[in-house]
């Protein structure tokens, strides 16, 4: 089993600690790496990729699932989403978006990267995000108008130790359900 990185201890960190099931749908999953160690965890993960990957083996708490994001209608939803280094791949992040939404019952947990770091990695990306929108780069606060009308946390993280004395960071957001400023906190 690879060993977690800092961007998958991030994600874990966001994870809520109470009032939760420990539930977890990750939407992009990969070769599954994060997906071990959650179940190793106690965590019972549903994880599927529009790919199949060698290292994809079920096991107690953990399943993988061909399958693609716009089809979600198919897919569980859970009480913790994770959708980490996929939208800067989709032309259509924007209508992926409410589907992720739809599929959390708590927390929605998204991890893109920062500019072009890390770009070429993994794929090729069409979507770039900045503090601010300017010319290739589109405004990572624009996820607050689009996950509207609830609590949406961004800050910056590394993901490797190498990464600090570079300008690569990722991006980590938080959709917290829970707080649905239409109806008050719950």
């Amino acid at each position: 089993m690879k060993p977690l990185d800092m961007k998958d201890i991030a994600i874990i960190d966001a994870f809520p600690v109470y009032n939760c099931e420990r539930k977890v749908l990750n939407v992009g999953c990969g070769d599954g790496r994060i997906d071990f160690h959650l179940a190793i965890m106690g965590y019972r993960v549903h994880a599927f990729d529009s790919k199949p990957y060698d290292t994809w083996v079920d096991g107690k708490n953990l399943t993988f699932q061909k399958a693609d994001i716009f089809e979600a209608q198919n897919l569980p939803s859970a009480s913790i989403v994770i959708c980490s280094q996929v939208l800067e791949h989709l032309k259509e992040w924007k209508r992926a978006l409410p589907i992720l939404i739809g599929l959390t019952e708590i927390r929605l947990v998204i991890t893109i990267p920062y500019r072009k770091s890390f770009n070429g990695s993994g794929g090729v990306h069409c979507n770039f995000w900045d503090d601010r929108a300017s010319g290739e780069f589109k405004d990572i606060h624009e996820f607050q108008t689009l996950c509207h009308p609830y609590a949406v946390s961004i800050s910056k993280i590394r993901t490797k130790l190498k990464d600090a004395k570079t300008d690569k960071y990722d991006y980590l957001i938080i959709v917290d359900k829970r707080q649905d400023y239409t109806r008050g906190p719950q």
